[in-house]
């Protein structure tokens, strides 16, 4: 349990708020366990609260606010000023334990999305996603037929960008894993965007969205748990909020829920970075080649038909990720050409390259799906992918572009595994 003697601020967002001639740092927390946000008062958080840093004990943090203030906060203040924090949630503490807890006993997680970055009920997703699929960027609606099913569908990369940006570009994927993969368990793997502990995050948790239940194979999960370790859920907590594996679902569901039983295994990949910046493939570290190792095992374990799915997406360029300038034709080309070299080594099985492709610029372009197609490209064994569609999603202000695509990966006997592609709308 988490001490209160030295407190420890969670990761949380913070920005500046004036309000009525006072300055306060409003506190939004990624992982929604409070939803809005939570103000302190800007002098009380420059000087007291950010010496909660969970090794600080509280006679030395009254020591530091002694000595940069002047003034003395006295136990008595500061032990109610942590209580309340401790029940908002803003500490690492009891009360935070307590709701981790909770969660880890609920069998389902509810869907976070829906409403909001696709449609809120069955009848307005259904519509939804038959238009992504019947639109002029679609791919049209999936024909399976019994010979497609001879090939050996491995995997398949897929955007997790909101639908509204890019929808078509899923139904590209998901046309080939209909068509060519009779696979009754994903292994899904997502990228987690906020703060995790670990490199990997399980969850035992079935996926609820408007299309109903998607069932997540414990066993599997468990077993996997068992190979690389128990605390792999301890970021469990990181899925609540997370679209990137939910997106996935529920495509998933709308083009097997109806005709087929599948299950899936949620598994959450989080940051390389450190690894990228030291020059070092992430298969040489223990935690990652431990990870993999296990995947690996829990599959042949399993007796299922297994098929794999990335949930990522590539570039994060312009003001709105922190360049200076905003993005012109010759930037939205480089980050084109970069995409090709990127996905040409992915293509090609080859997770060194990927990784390395991006090691090469300092992940200048900030490929957000790095880490997770890397595991996935070590997981499936040999395979080779076949892109299927690209595309750029630039705002008006061109502020912002974030690229993605489909692509599917066929096991080297398979009827059209082809090595090598070449990006294109």
């Amino acid at each position: 349990m988490p001490s209160l003697d030295q407190p420890k601020l969670r990761p949380l967002t913070g920005r500046r708020l004036d309000h009525e001639g006072r300055s306060f740092v409003a506190l939004e927390d990624p992982l929604r366990v409070f939803h809005d946000a939570i103000l302190v008062p800007l002098d009380g958080f420059h000087y007291v609260v950010r010496h909660f840093d969970g090794e600080t004990p509280l006679l030395e943090i009254q020591a530091r606010v002694m000595k940069e203030t002047g003034q003395l906060i006295t136990t008595a203040e500061l032990n109610a000023l942590i209580e309340q924090l401790d029940k908002s949630m803003i500490l690492d503490g009891p009360t935070f334990a307590a709701f981790q807890e909770n969660y880890r006993t609920e069998r389902v997680r509810p869907p976070a999305h829906a409403g909001r970055s696709y449609g809120g009920t069955e009848r307005a997703l259904r519509a939804q996603l038959s238009q992504f699929f019947a639109g002029e960027k679609g791919s049209g609606l999936p024909q399976p037929t019994a010979d497609g099913m001879t090939a050996r569908l491995r995997g398949i990369l897929s955007p997790h960008i909101d639908f509204n940006r890019g929808g078509p570009v899923y139904t590209w994927s998901y046309k080939e894993l209909v068509e060519r993969s009779h696979a009754d368990t994903f292994v899904i793997l997502g990228v987690a965007h906020q703060f995790c502990r670990n490199r990997f995050a399980l969850t035992s948790k079935d996926f609820e969205t408007p299309l109903g239940l998607a069932k997540t194979d414990r066993t599997y999960v468990d077993r996997i748990a068992a190979l690389a370790g128990q605390h792999l859920f301890d970021d469990e907590l990181a899925h609540r909020p997370e679209h990137s594996i939910e997106f996935q679902v529920v495509f998933l569901q709308y083009l097997l829920g109806e005709h087929r039983e599948f299950s899936i295994v949620p598994i959450l990949v989080g940051s390389f970075q450190d690894l990228l910046e030291s020059g070092i493939d992430p298969i040489q570290t223990g935690e990652v080649r431990r990870f993999i190792d296990a995947l690996r095992a829990a599959e042949s374990a399993s007796g299922k038909k297994v098929a794999y799915i990335g949930g990522i997406d590539l570039c994060h360029v312009g003001p709105e990720f922190g360049d200076p300038d905003p993005l012109d034709l010759a930037t939205l080309e480089k980050i084109r050409s970069f995409d090709t070299e990127m996905l040409d080594q992915a293509a090609a099985g080859d997770p060194a390259g990927w990784f390395g492709t991006a090691a090469s610029v300092g992940n200048r372009w900030r490929v957000c799906g790095l880490a997770a197609t890397y595991t996935m490209l070590h997981a499936m064994g040999p395979a080779r992918g076949r892109l299927l569609k690209y595309d750029q999603a630039v705002d008006a202000q061109r502020t912002c572009c974030v690229s993605f695509a489909s692509l599917a990966f066929h096991a080297p006997d398979g009827t059209d595994a082809e090595p090598g592609i070449r990006a294109s709308a």
